[in-house]
């Protein structure tokens, strides 16, 4: 059996780890258009959580969550990941008030969340800013590290006998007869296999509709900025109720400051983008309202990723009706990073014809909305 994965970013070599894992006899090759980790991946801001999930990928969450203490060990890697909590602060009084109903909603599902007043808030994060109300907390929630979680996770693929091919962009899928045959390079070579898995993020909508499946998928690029190292005083991940944040102070002392505030794409075929002054302005206003201490530390980068986002804001997840042996993970809309443990096993078991858990994914197949114009 061989299988063909488009897309070198977290989630393809994943499933590409996992693939060798669970069967050493199938070949795996992964095909980047760039170098690993060029695109969304590398540019993530990395956060490892389930607060604040949408229903459909909370149980994805928990088992992906589940996963990532043991982690650096199953990859013999450092992903940099560590597990200090999650906390979402409310800087106005309707945010304040909502939040009971918030974590009741989640608790439902399994998510350990509680409400911290302004005392308790305060002894998880010292320094918050005056006009934190109170905040959320998720003891499980935490973070990691982009580019050494892509490096360990494609060390330990190649190491089990994954091959990866970087510069290797990707016409399409080859499809004879309802199932996949191969995949096709831009140059014109095919690459035969028995299972193809798309997960080549903003470029997958392109090549799905090599074959008439139209997945419905805007690209967007969101800017991430990293400050110079500051003394080390934070160490929950930080958000806030209804502004775009995520905040976090990295090994270092260097704080890593995201939230979904935008840039400008000025060729998405070429992955190029252009920093929006707007945005930074924007970004480290609300980063220092949190956490003031924000505001006296000098920027030493900034820099965006090109993202896939779906209609509904979750991935498009599994099988597509129609083609045998063509499986996608797309769409994360900027929030994957956090998943691609779980994913990959499950594209891997999927792959294989294995139980795919699908109470994890079902409410994520890529059916919920494709439109097929075969």
């Amino acid at each position: 059996m061989s299988v063909v994965i488009v897309g070198g970013g977290l989630m393809g070599l994943s499933a590409a780890f996992h693939l060798r894992r669970a069967d050493p006899q199938v070949a795996v090759t992964v095909l980047e258009r760039d170098r690993v980790g060029a695109a969304a991946s590398g540019a993530s801001a990395a956060g490892v959580r389930v607060m604040g999930r949408d229903p459909a990928e909370r149980a994805l969450a928990l088992e992906s969550l589940r996963r990532w203490p043991e982690l650096d060990r199953e990859l013999d890697g450092d992903t940099r990941y560590r597990r200090d909590g999650g906390l979402r602060v409310a800087v106005d009084d309707a945010a304040w008030t909502a939040a009971p109903r918030w974590v009741d909603e989640q608790r439902a599902d399994g998510v350990p969340v509680e409400v911290v007043d302004a005392r308790e808030m305060r002894k998880l994060a010292p320094g918050l800013g005056p006009q934190c109300l109170g905040g959320v907390f998720c003891g499980i929630d935490g973070q990691a590290e982009a580019m050494p979680t892509v490096s360990a996770f494609a060390t330990a693929a190649r190491r089990l006998g994954a091959r990866i091919e970087e510069g290797a962009r990707v016409r399409g899928v080859v499809v004879e007869r309802g199932r996949v045959a191969g995949v096709e390079r831009s140059d014109g070579t095919r690459i035969a296999c028995d299972v193809a898995i798309v997960a080549a993020g903003a470029w997958s909508a392109t090549l799905l509709a090599y074959h008439g499946v139209s997945l419905p998928l805007e690209t967007r690029a969101l800017q991430m900025l990293l400050t110079k190292p500051a003394e080390k005083t934070l160490a929950p991940v930080l958000g806030c109720f209804d502004r775009k944040l995520s905040l976090k102070q990295l090994a270092d002392g260097s704080f890593l400051i995201g939230g979904g505030w935008p840039a400008l794409i000025t060729d998405d075929a070429k992955n190029e983008w252009e920093i929006l002054d707007a945005s930074v302005r924007a970004s480290r206003t609300i980063a220092a309202t949190v956490y003031p201490a924000t505001a006296a530390v000098a920027l030493a980068r900034s820099w965006a990723g090109l993202e896939a986002f779906t209609a509904d804001d979750v991935p498009a997840l599994g099988p597509v009706s129609g083609i045998a042996g063509l499986l996608v993970a797309a769409g994360f809309s900027g929030h994957g990073f956090a998943l691609s443990p779980a994913i990959g096993d499950i594209l891997a078991r999927l792959a294989l014809g294995l139980d795919a858990h699908d109470a994890l994914w079902h409410r994520l197949c890529p059916d919920r909305f494709l439109e097929e114009t075969r």
